[in-house]
């Protein structure tokens, strides 16, 4: 986050290129992460922008944090790197990661059908979930697929509908 430069981003509400940015607030998060093969928890600290022109709020999250959720975005590839790989069995990664077999499933249906939204069904029906996983766009275009489905990659897609669209 050291060389982001908000000045440099437009609203993602109103589309203002440029707005005058104010720092707003901050608040602490968890975030559950995987390094040298054990769980690691950390808190950090998220800052808040609000919009000179419309006057909404948005938190700046480094890409490596999926929004609305404390597990890293690096965590998941890395469980589902274990699922598709199939060198362990489920129970064994469930247990490695200390995650349940419902979320690795639920990772996994995440994981499948934002896949075809990035690449297309074409190049999906092509393209297992290991090459996928290994391709280098994965890992550098995550604004790419940000733009394609208005959500950020392995982000629940009805966590944002519920927390912009309220009923």
């Amino acid at each position: 986050m050291s060389g982001f430069i908000i000045s440099e981003f437009k609203c993602p509400c109103c589309k203002t290129k440029h707005p005058d940015w104010k720092k707003h607030s901050q608040y602490n998060r968890y975030l559950v992460s995987f390094e040298n093969g054990c769980v690691v928890y950390y808190q950090i600290t998220v800052t808040r922008y609000q919009c000179s022109s419309c006057g909404h709020t948005h938190a700046i999250l480094p890409e490596s944090i999926i929004p609305y959720c404390s597990y890293s975005f690096l965590f998941i590839l890395a469980v589902m790197r274990d699922y598709f790989n199939r060198s362990i069995t489920v129970t064994d990664i469930c247990a490695k990661y200390n995650i349940s077999v419902s979320t690795l499933y639920s990772w996994k249906s995440l994981f499948l059908n934002q896949k075809k939204i990035w690449i297309g069904l074409l190049e999906d029906a092509c393209t297992s979930s290991i090459q996928f996983l290994n391709s280098e766009n994965l890992l550098y275009k995550l604004e790419e697929f940000f733009l394609i489905a208005g959500v950020s990659f392995l982000q629940n897609a009805h966590i944002k509908k519920a927390k912009y669209n309220p009923p």
